[in-house]
């Protein structure tokens, strides 16, 4: 909770409450000024430019692309200062954004003499800032001299956070809490505050003072004794402990992480629409919470501890949000899939060739790997830090995965797409193992590749200061093969594209990865179907999820009355909660009825297969998936049990039937994260619903089990599409 202190000065009956924590500067309750510590090892006023015109200050500004353009400051016009009345220390502030050219800017200070004193040191940085119109932003960023001025806020940074220390005018102090004076040896190049997006927000009173604490060890380290090697105080990632503050950012107050825990807890617990959701929010969740928030000794305790309770939530719409060091070096969350240092990607496959069983292995490998050892499609992981493969993956993503399958089912898929950034960023070492040839992977033709991959990445990024433009990279699919060979995933104006679909030996193959889009999308759908073709694969391996409206458009295009059948989704209530005898009655009129999508629905939906004759009610279907959600869950669950249907995949889809929101962030320098609101029912009239299960959690279980071989990767030929059409091509 903020403590106000009231200023003499600018309102009446001064009062000075502070809360007992550690702090540099004091505030004067009589003349509403801030006085700085006398044992600070810097401070800053920011009474004008000379201050900053005496050391190495540079205006930031974003430019292109995303990126952030740095340029000396070498004359007081650069730089925009309020009037007195606006100062909380001294006589003047320094005002961060706006419109002008003077103001629309930020700040990076770069004073490299002083910042080379810190570096054996644990310090921390704290400045007061107030609002207008924009949330105010800093950081301290490390990085070598010899790197570019840009480069330089991307290696390492140390968000800040609120300490709960506020005036009643709006000035609120913000701190970094303990940090390290370098990463990996690497100093403290700048403090900078970002120029925010529209607004801006003023800037006073910054210091730097000494705290207390033991610096990061030296270490290297894996998952598996991060705690022990490093502390609790530290992470480790590219097999190095690093400072937890510069991995999941600043530590917040005691009341703050209280708070925190406790929008969490209401959220897991009351508001999430999947009952078996809400039932670990309960039981699980609010208690492990709250001890976190009590017991939590860094940022990577209590914010992991939560990511990891979130994602126990087991809901792919449901996410924390990200810290502001997501997009650094250093960011602790594994946001999507690519090829990391090992220049590969990982699928689902099954070990045909040593022993059996669903294991991981080489879908895609380019020939630019950072660790210098170039693998091949086939090649099965075989041990990650001595571990099993996913008994490592079961253990280490749950924490630092972005979301979780709904259905336990599917973690196959879910991890594999995100294996190999993964394995960059927190694993020390893997080992592989290679068969000679699709029949033989025995003895002399059975290799093992033993990979150290920590100590390649931790020289590339100590001396690069990241992964660096002349990496060569590419993004993880779940696909094996393109079952269209020109597919390409990308958007072309805005919504997921779908190919035009290509005919091969009299089978229609179309790649799409998703329900997003509008009437184009619905356009070429219906140009697939209405021809009534008689064999169609539909490959949907990459099932990012979309609309409603589209997955009704595709069922009326597949599916009719004589198959009917439909769902009612609704905003759910806590699982210890029975639904009343009246749910489903009061919202007759809401699926596919008179007032469906009508405000007066309260978030009821839901529609059934309409149509007499569908166009394409006789074409036989492949159905196609791995990794899908949403309405991707929806759609193969609206098709099961269709004549002519059937569905080939290793294992079912997410199981996430509901509607996603977001909301805003609950705390500062965290993004905010999003809800599943609803659950649904299936059924193949309206009065069955009462009788039917809630299905979140459930995913849609293939009709024939089946991953992509090892023999036939090593081959170059995609399992599961040869599964597909060699069942198409059946009579």
């Amino acid at each position: 909770m903020p403590v106000n202190v009231t200023r003499a000065g600018l309102c009446a009956g001064a009062l000075l409450l502070f809360p007992t924590i550690a702090a540099a500067s004091d505030l004067d309750a009589k003349t509403g000024q801030l006085r700085f510590a006398p044992e600070a090892i810097k401070s800053w006023s920011f009474e004008s430019a000379d201050e900053l015109m005496k050391t190495s200050a540079y205006v930031i500004r974003s430019s292109s692309g995303g990126a952030l353009k740095l340029t000396a400051v070498t004359d007081p016009s650069q730089l925009a200062f309020t009037e007195s009345a606006d100062a909380l220390e001294g006589q003047h502030a320094l005002k961060i954004g706006g419109a002008t050219a003077a103001a629309s800017a930020g700040l990076a200070i770069m004073d490299e003499a002083l910042f080379k004193t810190l570096a054996g040191q644990r310090v921390e940085v704290t400045m007061w800032a107030r609002a207008d119109g924009a949330n105010p932003s800093f950081s301290v960023a490390y990085a070598k001299s010899a790197w570019g001025l840009e480069s330089s806020l991307d290696f390492a940074i140390s968000p800040s956070t609120r300490t709960g220390r506020e005036t009643s005018d709006g000035w609120v102090e913000y701190t970094t809490g303990p940090i390290d004076g370098s990463v990996w040896g690497i100093p403290i190049r700048a403090i900078a505050f970002f120029p925010p997006r529209g607004g801006t927000f003023l800037v006073d009173a910054l210091e730097i003072k000494r705290a207390s604490g033991a610096l990061t060890p030296n270490a290297t380290c894996t998952q598996g004794d991060l705690d022990k090697t490093c502390g609790e105080d530290a992470d480790c990632m590219y097999g190095h402990c690093v400072p937890s503050s510069v991995t999941w950012g600043a530590m917040p107050s005691g009341e703050h992480r209280a708070e925190f825990a406790e929008r969490w807890s209401h959220l897991g617990s009351r508001l999430i629409g999947d009952r078996a959701s809400s039932e670990f929010g309960r039981k699980t969740f609010t208690p492990a919470a709250r001890e976190l928030a009590q017991y939590a000794r860094s940022s990577r305790k209590f914010f992991g501890g939560i990511n990891r309770l979130v994602n126990g939530l087991r809901d792919n719409h449901t996410s924390m949000g990200s810290p502001t060091t997501a997009n650094s070096t250093f960011g602790p969350t594994l946001q999507y899939g690519w090829s990391g240092a090992l220049h590969a990607c990982f699928g689902v496959v099954e070990k045909d060739l040593t022993g059996g069983g669903l294991g991981f292995g080489v879908f895609h490998a380019g020939d630019a790997p950072l660790t210098g050892v170039v693998l091949k499609p086939g090649d099965v992981l075989t041990a990650i830090d001595g571990m099993d493969p996913k008994k490592w993956a079961d253990e280490v993503i749950p924490g630092l995965n972005r979301t979780s399958a709904n259905d336990p089912k599917a973690d196959w898929a879910t991890q594999a797409e995100i294996l190999a950034a993964a394995i960059t960023a927190r694993a020390s070492t893997i080992t592989l193992t290679r068969c000679a040839s699709a029949t033989a992977c025995t003895g002399d033709s059975k290799t093992e590749i033993k990979i150290d991959v920590a100590s390649k990445i931790f020289a590339r990024i100590s001396d690069k200061g990241g992964y660096g433009e002349d990496i060569k990279y590419f993004g993880c699919s779940p696909r094996f093969k393109e079952s269209v060979a020109d597919y390409d995933p990308r958007p072309t104006t805005g919504y997921e594209d779908i190919v035009t679909p290509r005919t091969v030996d009299g089978i229609v193959n179309v790649n799409f990865d998703g329900f997003s889009g509008d009437t184009e999308w619905k356009s070429k759908m219906s140009g697939i179907f209405d021809p009534k073709p008689a064999k169609v694969l539909m490959d949907t391996r990459q099932g990012n999820g979309g609309t409603g409206d589209n997955v009704e458009h595709l069922l009326n295009l597949l599916r009719g009355r004589d198959e009917q059948i439909g769902f009612i989704t609704v905003v759910n209530g806590t699982y210890d909660e029975p639904s009343p005898a009246t749910l489903f009655k009061t919202y007759e009129k809401c699926v596919g009825g008179e007032y469906s999508g009508a405000f007066s629905c309260f978030g009821a939906w839901g529609f059934f297969s309409e149509l007499a004759t569908p166009p394409g009610a006789k074409s036989k279907i492949a159905w196609i998936n791995t990794l899908d959600v949403s309405a991707n869950d929806y759609m193969p669950r609206l098709l099961k049990g269709r004549t002519a249907m059937k569905i080939f995949a290793p294992h079912p889809t997410s199981g996430a039937f509901g509607a996603v929101t977001s909301f805003s962030s609950f705390a500062p320098g965290w993004s905010g994260g999003s809800i599943q609101y609803q659950d649904s029912r299936f059924a193949a009239k309206y009065d069955d619903f009462a009788a039917a299960r809630w299905e979140s959690g459930h995913g849609v279980e293939p009709d024939v089990v089946v991953a992509q071989k090892v023999s036939d990767a090593i081959a170059g030929r995609d399992t599961i599409l040869e599964a597909a059409r060699a069942w198409l091509k059946a009579e």
